[in-house]
C-alpha cells in the first residue's frame, strides 16, 4: 500500500540509497539540504512515498515564511529538484499524484499563499504534474546541458565536431594551454574567501545581487566532504582570476556558480576551468554536465554554453495559488523580489497583465524583469 510521509532522521540512510538508483539531482540529497538549512531562511520538508515500507518516490520542499505570504517551494537558492520515483515502478503516475496531493495539503496547513514546484529537466514527466498539480501559473524554462558521451570517446578524447575544427572554442582552449595560468584544486576556506571576493566584484559589474557567502561556506562544509561538490580555481602568478562551485552526484554535475575577474579577460580562464571539469566529470563516469539556465536564448552566455556541444532541455515551473494574491498584484516588483529573494514564487510578468493568461516563457519573463530593474542580470 502506498503511503506518503515526511523524511525522518532514521530514514535518511535508506533515502540516500534510494537516490543512487534514480535520475536524481544533487539537490535531492540531504547534503544540499544542510546547505539550505545553514542559510537560516527555510525549513526543509522532504516528502517521500513508501510502498510496503520501501521508499519509491520523493520530492524535497522548503517552507519559507514571508510577511507577504508564506511559500512552500522546491525551487530555492538557484536550484531545482522535482519528483523522482523508482524507475521500474508501474505505479509511477500514482506516486506523482499522491506526493503532489500531499504537498498541497501541507501547504494549506502551513497557511501558504502559494506552492511552487519545478519538473526535473531530465525526466519526461511533465504531464503528471500538469494533470495532478493543476497549476494556476506555468513558466516554461530551459536548461543547457552536455551529454558527456556526445563529446568524449571511450578513451576520454574529445570527439564532438566542435572540438576538432578551428573555431572560437578550439582557439581559446589552445590559448588557455599556452598562457601563464593554471588550475588550482584546493578545497580550503581561504581559497573560497578569495574567490568570493571575485564573485562579489563580478556581480557588482553586472548590477546583480551576489549569492550569500554563507551558502558557499556551507557547501565547503557539507558538500565537499561527501564528494558532492568541488571548488575549482584558475590562477595567474599566484593570483586567483576565476573559479566556481560545481555540485554533483554519481550521474549529473551542475555548474552552480562561476565568477571571473574581468580585469584578466585576456586570459581564457573559464575555458580552462570548464575543460578541466568536463574531463574530470567524464573520468568519474558522470553522464550529464548541467549548465542550468541562462537569462535568455539570445544571450551571449547561452551561445557560450552552446559552443561546447550543449543540448537544451525544458523544465516547467508550476505554481498553485492557495490564498488571495491581491496584495501581490498591488505590490511593486522590487518589493516582491526582495521579499522572496532566492525563492521562485510565480512568473511576476503575469501578475499585472492579462489575468486570463497563465503561461509564459523564460525569455518573456527576462524581458519583463529588465524593464523593472534595468540590470544586466536578474535573480
Amino acid at each position: 500500500m502506498l503511503k506518503i510521509d515526511t523524511l525522518t532522521k532514521e530514514q535518511e540512510e535508506n533515502y540516500e540509497n534510494f537516490l543512487l538508483n534514480q535520475c536524481s539531482l544533487v539537490q535531492h540529497s540531504t547534503a544540499w539540504r544542510s546547505v539550505v538549512v545553514d542559510l537560516g531562511k527555510d525549513s526543509p520538508i522532504f516528502v517521500i512515498a513508501k510502498e510496503n515500507g520501501k521508499i519509491v518516490g520523493a520530492l524535497p520542499l522548503y517552507y519559507f515564511r514571508c510577511r507577504l505570504g508564506n511559500l512552500l517551494t522546491s525551487v530555492a537558492w538557484h536550484s531545482i529538484s522535482g519528483i523522482i520515483c523508482s524507475e521500474s515502478d508501474a505505479l509511477t503516475q500514482n506516486i506523482y499524484k499522491a506526493i503532489l496531493n500531499h504537498c498541497l495539503v501541507l501547504a494549506k496547513e502551513m497557511d501558504c499563499t502559494a506552492i511552487s514546484v519545478a519538473t526535473n529537466p531530465f525526466l519526461e514527466d511533465k504531464e503528471y504534474y500538469l494533470t495532478h498539480f493543476n497549476p494556476d501559473y506555468v513558466l516554461e524554462n530551459f536548461v543547457q546541458y552536455i551529454k558527456l558521451s556526445d563529446i568524449f570517446d571511450e578513451k576520454g578524447n574529445w570527439m564532438h565536431p566542435n572540438y576538432l575544427v578551428r573555431n572560437s572554442l578550439t582557439r581559446n582552449l589552445k590559448e588557455a594551454a599556452s598562457k601563464p595560468i593554471q588550475i588550482v584544486d584546493e578545497q580550503t576556506q581561504s581559497k573560497v574567501d578569495e574567490w568570493y571576493s571575485l564573485h562579489e566584484k563580478r556581480m557588482r559589474e553586472l548590477e546583480a545581487t551576489p549569492i550569500p557567502k554563507k551558502l558557499f561556506d556551507s557547501a565547503l562544509k557539507n558538500m565537499i566532504p561527501q564528494n558532492k561538490g568541488k571548488f575549482l580555481f584558475v590562477c595567474h602568478e599566484n593570483k586567483m582570476i576565476s573559479g566556481g562551485l560545481f555540485i554533483f552526484n554519481q550521474r549529473i554535475m551542475d555548474v552552480y556558480m562561476m565568477s571571473m575577474d574581468s580585469k584578466y579577460g585576456k586570459y581564457p580562464a573559464n575555458y580552462m576551468l570548464i575543460a578541466h571539469m568536463l574531463k574530470e566529470a567524464n573520468k568519474n563516469k558522470v553522464l550529464i554536465f548541467n549548465w542550468q539556465s541562462s537569462d535568455a536564448r539570445n544571450s551571449s552566455l547561452y551561445q557560450w554554453k552552446e559552443q561546447w556541444g550543449s543540448r537544451e532541455g525544458v523544465t516547467l515551473y508550476l505554481t498553485r495559488v492557495l490564498n488571495d494574491i491581491t496584495q501581490w498584484r498591488e505590490t511593486d516588483y522590487q518589493t516582491l523580489q526582495e521579499a522572496y529573494r532566492w525563492h521562485y514564487v510565480l512568473p511576476f510578468n503575469l501578475l499585472k497583465g492579462d489575468l486570463a493568461k497563465n503561461l509564459t516563457t523564460k525569455d518573456e519573463l527576462t524581458s519583463f524583469l529588465r524593464t523593472q530593474t534595468g540590470s544586466k542580470k536578474n535573480y
